[in-house]
């Protein structure tokens, strides 16, 4: 009995790494697909006796997660030990990202070919002229606005070219762009929430990409059967439904979260780099970007975007409460939202 409680533990920590490295991998970098392909329909996913059970858990695993970190707050405050480490340095979280940015788009002017991401091809130079440009505005502070001009156009441009559907996965670098762009006019009002712009971006791209996960499963099989050990036996939807509701209850960790929006930064970090090997350097490229925000967060600590989910002055039930509510609803409002866009640019 022992042995088999043993094999057991092994297999469930072994599946509680892998899984998240699955669902941070972008599945648009590895497979064909086409996104005006109607998407699974949510009634194949209602049928699923499952689903219910990955959204209890899911549910209790936010709640678990909030009482966790109201514990650690009341008890020993805000959590300053890595934010004390760069406390001579001033706009750290700008320099941090300006040396991202830079290195990233280096790597893009000399892969040559893409527009922002592995997937978006182009066979226009002056995109990787543009590539180098951006690399270079960053280095010098009074023309960090130049970059994020330079993305944004990027990003129109691949709008124009694959489709608004296809780049909403891709809204990190809106949220870079504009970050850059305020970061140059302090004295604008909107520049103090440059940060929350940065993070609610990226947040929204995640949570975006997991309910992606469910509506467009078949584009993971081919991705399954190449890497069939991450699966460990389990039936393919049930592996992409779980990949899905763990990506989505992670990012949403880091809207509510306060102390834990570190360790949840740290963590989701942690996995997206050792997913890295297993799935290459276009994983690693692709995902850059995504690793430097998240290194501001583990840097800066929770911002306010966490008030508009989670009001840690409220009594500890009433709290649980609201952040429950709060998951369940951003889950339909973003299944609502794809599907509903979906229909209304391919239908």
């Amino acid at each position: 009995m022992k042995y088999y409680q043993h094999r057991f533990t092994f297999v469930l920590l072994i599946f509680l790494l892998i899984l998240p490295e699955v669902s941070f991998s972008h599945i648009k970098w590895f497979v064909e697909f086409d996104v005006s392909d109607p998407p699974k329909s949510l009634s194949y996913w209602i049928d699923q006796r499952y689903i219910i059970s990955l959204f209890i858990l899911s549910s209790w695993g936010i709640v678990i997660a909030c009482l966790i970190d109201s514990f650690w707050c009341h008890h020993y405050g805000k959590f300053t030990a890595i934010s004390k480490l760069f406390i001579h340095y001033n706009d750290i979280g700008l320099n941090i990202i300006r040396i991202g940015t830079g290195l990233f788009f280096v790597i893009l002017w000399i892969v040559g070919d893409v527009i922002l991401t592995p997937d978006l091809v182009t066979e226009s130079s002056a995109i990787s002229h543009l590539h180098l440009i951006i690399a270079i505005s960053v280095l010098f502070r009074p023309t960090v606005a130049i970059a994020g001009i330079g993305i944004l156009f990027l990003y129109g441009y691949a709008t124009y070219n694959y489709g608004l559907f296809h780049l909403l996965d891709y809204l990190t670098f809106v949220g870079l762009g504009l970050f850059l762009i305020l970061s140059n006019f302090k004295h604008y009002p909107l520049s103090h929430y440059r940060f929350q712009i940065l993070y609610g971006f990226l947040i929204f791209s995640f949570l975006w990409s997991a309910v992606e996960k469910l509506a467009y499963p078949q584009w993971f099989y081919p991705f399954l059967a190449k890497y069939p050990f991450l699966t460990m036996g389990l039936d393919n939807d049930l592996f992409i439904a779980c990949a899905a509701i763990v990506e989505f209850t992670l990012f949403f960790l880091l809207l509510m979260g306060n102390n834990g929006v570190i360790l949840v930064a740290f963590l989701s970090n942690l996995l997206i780099i050792s997913g890295n090997i297993y799935f290459g350097k276009i994983d690693a490229i692709g995902h850059f970007p995504v690793n430097v925000i998240l290194l501001v967060m583990l840097v800066k600590g929770p911002l306010p975007i966490k008030t508009f989910f989670f009001d840690h002055s409220c009594k500890p039930y009433s709290a649980f409460a609201v952040v429950v509510i709060s998951f369940i609803s951003s889950l339909l409002i973003i299944f609502s939202l794809y599907y509903s866009l979906h229909w209304l640019i391919y239908e």
